[in-house]
């Protein structure tokens, strides 16, 4: 029953969080979301034409449906939300092309431990002892090589927001390890508790391609 009933405050808290972001967005102004966001507005079905990782969404500026351009399975609502969260957080702001950790985020350290159980210890069990797979995915993701650690990679789930995923081989005296690296400016399209949710959601997706 205790299950049940958390299960039942979770459905009901995405969607008053979902009904929020739907309300924010309907509020902006398309020319600016598209200016601000580095999207383009299809006006005929008064809908964003949203770029995630290797993919595009619809997303209706009024009602806040999503749709996958490419067909296949529905959007989970934490995509969604985080989605919507980003038309109508955007407002511009230049890439610094200075990376910062997660608890450098505004309010970071609040979320430090979800976050490490979201993305972190994710990102090391399903690809910590095989970065060389992480790579191979992550490009055909779209995804660029860096030169952080062993291996590092930088994925642009959406238009105006870089991340890059790092990884350090370890030896016998250290295991393997990883770390995620946002853009200076990430504040200014999401706020930090979708950071503490989105790593993971791309970590999840690249390890069903295993």
């Amino acid at each position: 029953m205790k299950e049940q009933a958390g299960e039942t405050r979770e459905k009901y808290n995405l969607g008053v969080t979902r009904q929020k972001a739907i309300a924010a967005l309907a509020e902006k102004e398309p020319r600016l979301v598209c200016l601000n966001s580095g999207v383009i507005y299809n006006r005929e079905q008064n809908s964003y034409i949203l770029p995630y990782l290797n993919r595009r969404y619809l997303v209706n500026h009024s009602s806040g449906e999503v749709r996958n351009m490419h067909g296949g399975s529905g959007v989970s609502p934490h995509l969604q939300i985080i989605f919507l969260h980003y038309l109508a957080a955007a407002d511009g702001t230049a890439l610094s092309g200075r990376w910062i950790t997660f608890k450098e985020l505004p309010g970071g350290g609040i979320y430090v431990e979800p976050y490490r159980k979201r993305a972190i210890l994710p990102l090391t069990r399903y690809f910590g002892s095989k970065p060389e797979k992480f790579m191979e995915v992550g490009l055909s993701l779209g995804g660029e090589a860096q030169n952080f650690g062993d291996f590092s990679l930088k994925l642009r789930p959406f238009p105006r927001v870089p991340i890059v995923f790092i990884f350090w081989k370890g030896d016998e005296e250290f295991a393997p390890s990883a770390g995620i690296l946002y853009d200076a400016s990430a504040s200014h399209y999401l706020p930090t508790e979708d950071y503490a949710l989105l790593p993971g959601l791309i970590i999840w997706e690249m390890a069903e391609k295993l």
